[in-house]
């Protein structure tokens, strides 16, 4: 496992991050790393 870096976040987000997980073993980073991929083929397809 790659290691890792504590962060802050409130717990509105940890809630939100958590209603958007695929399924529930899904890591929040898996979930941060997927929004940012998705973040970044929506401003590729705006070019």
């Amino acid at each position: 496992m790659p290691a890792t870096e504590p962060i802050r976040i409130g717990k509105d987000t940890k809630e939100e991050l958590k209603r958007l997980k695929i399924h529930p073993r899904e890591t929040y980073d898996d979930v941060i790393k997927r929004l940012i991929e998705e973040y970044k083929r929506s401003r590729h397809a705006k070019d």
